[in-house]
């Protein structure tokens, strides 16, 4: 152990591994007899669990080292991680929570099955597992390898196998059901932990918050469209594509709302976790931009979460701030192996080949799965390592194959001329996005890049690829012929590409342009309910109780707060 961490450093952090172990396996017992329980906890998470898991398998080493990392290195605009959020939070709440609620959706596949047929159904479980395995399962693993080598010395790949075997031990045991109510313990301590560096963190530095601001664009939410790596354009892109895809269409996000007592519990687990979101990014983004000040000669930006932990947090307290980022970890890894064990068996196996299979004899099937995803994650991990930045690992990954996959939802929801084969074009071009990234990011490490300059950036990498997706489902509807569709939205393509190459700003405005005819329009000019799909019914508070009840009231104040701090920080 390192010299800077004490014995009361190692019983803080010991002691916690001991009580998720209890929790998990206490909430955990009794699940394995039935689809139900293991898969969505018998439906009945409260509102106040599917809160704090929410946020708690959310954030991750990835926050607490990569975007720490980002914000040391950036500022402000990183933020826009986390403050943005209150877009995607909302759509969930009020469009996609009561359309899987009232359709008694279980997997995320199984609502395009409902709106586009059996084959986009395996198609999306399939791109799911996948990046679930070689995108989020290796990037947590690193990145919490790669903190507890910082902060207490140990190999990072001990480290990685180490947190695989704990956490897979009770996930894997006690279901969704584990999972939630352990997130929930560790989202309290992630969250104590964060703030806590982030006030010590002031005060080692006299609570200057100009200083940790800086200046020019450093210390604004807003950017510029030619800032180098987070122009305005991107920002909207990230707000109106990959966050959407992040909470609206992710089975390890959206896995608590479905397990929910009735609607208004999802609804208000939701905007729970809308109101923490206002304080993450003190815990996640300012400690880093706190240690530019204590340190601004950072040669390894990753290294900014336990740098700022040995310069702020006294030792005998360490253990428990360790013990946060562990605990992000932890939740995180818990929510994929879950989510991973339950579209592999719900949405693959017994669809195919298990149709007949007991319930008991398809959770074992679950639980098998999902140990094999957490071993394959595991051993995926190092390839991390090609990536400067671990936050941007996820981000040029995530961002162009979550474009795609965001329109086939939209459509879903609120296009009722949306064709099966054009959902399923979108989702292959969200496949083929993947290896894309990885050839795109392995071959510039050797100096290669045969991208133009404004579709180097990710995030506008991706709202090309909104729009060519927006394209292929227009010229696809079932009316019109295959081969005419296919050479209609090859021409539009191509004509997209030279835009975002030319003017990332004009892209970006077509981008939302697009959003608000085919979903916009359609949502306040459709008045019939249509089955798989959004209607005004939907908005309705859900609960019968007490004023303090109604969800309104409580998204209005989240929602004027987000409002203040934009206006505040523009």
């Amino acid at each position: 152990m390192d010299s800077s961490y004490n014995a009361i450093d190692l019983i803080f952090f010991l002691g916690f591994f001991a009580a998720v172990l209890v929790v998990g396996f206490f909430s955990g017992r009794n699940q394995s007899k039935s689809v139900g329980a293991y898969f969505r906890a018998g439906n009945r998470l409260p509102w106040y669990a599917i809160g704090f898991s929410i946020i708690a398998s959310g954030i991750s080493s990835e926050q607490f080292v990569g975007e720490m990392g980002y914000a040391y290195k950036l500022g402000m605009p990183v933020v826009n991680w986390e403050w943005l959020c209150i877009i995607a939070i909302s759509i969930l709440l009020w469009i996609y929570v009561p359309i899987y609620m009232r359709n008694r959706i279980t997997t995320m596949p199984e609502y395009l099955e409902q709106r586009f047929g059996g084959q986009t159904r395996t198609v999306y479980a399939w791109l799911t597992v996948a990046s679930y395995v070689f995108v989020n399962f290796a990037l947590v693993f690193y990145t919490g390898g790669y903190a507890l080598e910082m902060m207490w010395g140990i190999d990072k790949l001990t480290a990685v196998w180490a947190l695989a075997a704990v956490t897979g031990l009770y996930t894997v045991y006690g279901g969704l059901k584990a999972v939630a109510w352990t997130s929930s313990l560790q989202c309290l301590l992630l969250l104590g932990g964060g703030l806590y560096i982030f006030f010590a963190g002031m005060n080692e530095i006299h609570w200057n918050f100009q200083a940790i601001l800086g200046s020019g664009q450093q210390a604004h939410l807003a950017t510029t469209a030619d800032h180098p790596e987070i122009p305005w354009t991107a920002l909207v892109i990230l707000a109106l594509s990959t966050n959407l895809w992040y909470y609206t269409t992710n089975q390890y996000i959206n896995q608590r709302c479905l397990a929910a007592r009735n609607e208004w519990h999802a609804k208000m687990g939701v905007l729970l976790a809308g109101m923490l979101q206002i304080a993450l990014p003190l815990a996640t983004c300012f400690p880093g931009m706190i240690y530019r000040v204590i340190n601004p000669n950072l040669a390894d930006t990753n290294a900014a979460y336990p740098e700022v932990v040995a310069a702020v947090v006294p030792i005998g307290l360490r253990g428990l701030v360790a013990a946060a980022v562990i605990g992000a970890i932890m939740s995180t890894i818990s929510g994929l192996v879950n989510s991973t064990s339950t579209i592999m068996t719900l949405d693959i196996f017994r669809r195919h080949w298990g149709r007949d299979w007991s319930e008991e004899r398809l959770v074992r099937f679950g639980r098998w799965s999902g140990s094999i995803a957490l071993l394959i994650g595991a051993l995926f991990a190092p390839v991390v390592m090609k990536w400067e930045s671990l936050f941007r690992y996820a981000q040029d990954i995530w961002a162009p194959m979550a474009a795609p996959v965001v329109v086939v939802f939209l459509t879903a929801a609120f296009w009722k001329n949306a064709s099966p084969r054009g959902a399923l074009a979108c989702l292959w071009l969200a496949i083929l996005t993947v290896p894309f990234s990885l050839a795109k990011a392995l071959l510039a490490d050797k100096g290669i890049e045969f991208l133009p300059t404004n579709l180097a950036n990710s995030l506008v990498f991706a709202g090309s690829i909104s729009l060519v997706s927006w394209c292929l489902m227009v010229a696809l509807i079932d009316r019109r012929n295959l081969w005419l569709g296919l050479a209609y939205a090859f021409t539009a393509s191509s004509l997209i590409f030279w835009l975002a190459a030319v003017s990332p700003v004009a892209m970006t405005l077509l981008m939302c342009a697009a959003m608000a005819i085919f979903v916009i329009v359609p949502a306040t000019t459709r008045s019939d309910a249509i089955r798989g799909m959004w209607d005004f019914s939907m908005l309705v508070s859900g609960h019968e109780g007490r004023w303090y009840a109604n969800l309104w009231i409580w998204w209005t104040l989240c929602a004027a707060i987000f409002v203040g701090i934009y206006i505040y920080f523009w």
